[in-house]
């Protein structure tokens, strides 16, 4: 089952930190890179998303800045190994909502095995692997952490971040989005020692940073083969990690949306396997197992549901009954199964998706978020969802801990 470790961060210096973190790597828009730059000259976005500097190339020159800051003062290492238990207080729809958990070193499993506790949802693609895999040679460093849940019946884990948050945190920022961010640095032994025990018995479900686990996996696999004083202690064998329990009140799971240019046999896949209704009845409709989705077109408004179960089971032969009702499996196999992924644009907000597709004469589906419950179904069949199922809102902060893997 799950091994996690305490581990020595990294970390800025100062109690208020709000302006060196900034959202991972994947969901920075090019003009927030340059905002998050303006805040200060050592925000970690220099090391998230480098730039070349004279002979350099951006790897380096993340490596180079994170041990000038370390020299600098910048950032500091703690000196004893701990748990960094990790508050997000944030606005959900106009629900104020509190997300809980801990970071931890989560030692590496091949998750292509059946009997690993490390348990993905989602596919990954090849060039942000490649990435992040250049990143870490050089930094030798996990920047920003993977998202992980895991069940907590027992409230184990729950009852201790309630304890722990009466404590005044070791440092505390506010970002854009105003989510307020307070960390924790916990080295009681007893503490530890509880944490380790109660994880160990316990499936991790990756709820984000499905890239950064597998490259951090590719990384040790080559450490193993290429290091002559490789062990299997390494620091490369773990990886960051935020772990959360899956029935804290604070998981927030949003949907993201698509935006296509129209296929050519959209309207015949849609009168052969969808039956259509008024938007009037979403909510009802939403209720149902099988999920159902809107499809806007030429400033009209379609809510599509499959005509029966068995155009699913024909569709998507071996896989369960929680990824065949998702919308997001319907939508790829089913109304667009020759739609490239990387053809979609991606949109997080339904109104956004909506005024997109109005601007640039495309086509936008709206699809409910994923339960979380269909999210363990699918993880513990050994399934991949297609990309972009799950949006876990607010994301972690980087540079909120770093973790070396020297």
């Amino acid at each position: 089952m799950a091994k996690i470790k305490p581990f020595q961060a990294i970390r800025y210096s100062g109690k208020n930190i709000t302006d060196f973190i900034c959202p991972p790597y994947d969901v920075i828009l090019s003009q927030e890179k340059e905002r998050f730059k303006k805040l200060s000259p050592f925000n970690v976005i220099s090391i998230e998303l480098p730039e070349p500097v004279n002979k350099n190339s951006k790897y380096k020159n993340a490596a180079k800045l994170l041990n000038l800051w370390q020299e600098e003062g910048i950032l500091v290492r703690d000196d004893n190994p701990s748990f960094y238990f990790y508050e997000q207080l944030f606005d959900d729809h106009g629900t104020k909502m509190t997300r809980t958990g801990f970071f931890a070193a989560l030692k590496l499993e091949d998750t292509r095995s059946k009997n690993s506790a490390i348990k993905p949802h989602e596919k990954t693609l090849a060039k942000p692997k490649t990435d992040r895999l250049n990143l870490l040679k050089a930094t030798k460093a996990n920047i920003s952490p993977i998202f992980g849940l895991f069940e907590d019946e027992n409230r184990i884990v729950r009852n201790l971040c309630k304890k722990i948050a009466r404590r005044n945190p070791s440092c505390t920022a506010r970002d854009s989005d105003d989510v307020f961010h307070k960390l924790w640095i916990v080295d009681d032994e007893d503490i530890i020692k509880t944490l380790i025990n109660h994880l160990s018995n316990k499936k991790i479900f990756i709820a984000d940073g499905h890239h950064r686990y597998e490259t951090a996996w590719n990384y040790s696999i080559e450490r193993k083969e290429k290091d002559k004083h490789y062990s299997k202690d390494c620091a490369c064998n773990y990886v960051m990690t935020y772990l959360c329990p899956m029935e804290d009140t604070g998981v927030s799971i949003l949907p993201t949306h698509r935006v296509v240019s129209t296929p050519d046999y959209l309207e015949d896949n849609v009168e052969k396997y969808f039956d259509i209704h008024l938007m009037k009845d979403l909510q009802k409709l939403s209720k149902k197992e099988i999920q159902p989705m809107i499809v806007f077109k030429d400033n009209k408004y379609r809510v599509l549901t499959i005509k029966n179960e068995n155009i699913l089971k024909k569709a998507m032969p071996g896989k369960s009954m929680a990824y065949r009702n998702l919308a997001v499996s319907i939508l790829h196999y089913i109304l667009m199964p020759r739609i490239e992924p990387s053809e979609f644009t991606y949109v997080k907000d339904d109104k956004k998706a909506i005024l997109l597709a109005r601007k640039t004469g495309k086509m936008a589906i709206i699809v409910p978020s994923t339960p979380i419950q269909s999210l363990k179904a699918i993880s513990l069949s050994n399934e991949a969802m297609p990309q972009k199922s799950t949006y876990f809102y607010p994301k972690l902060a980087s540079g909120i801990v770093i973790a070396s893997i020297k």
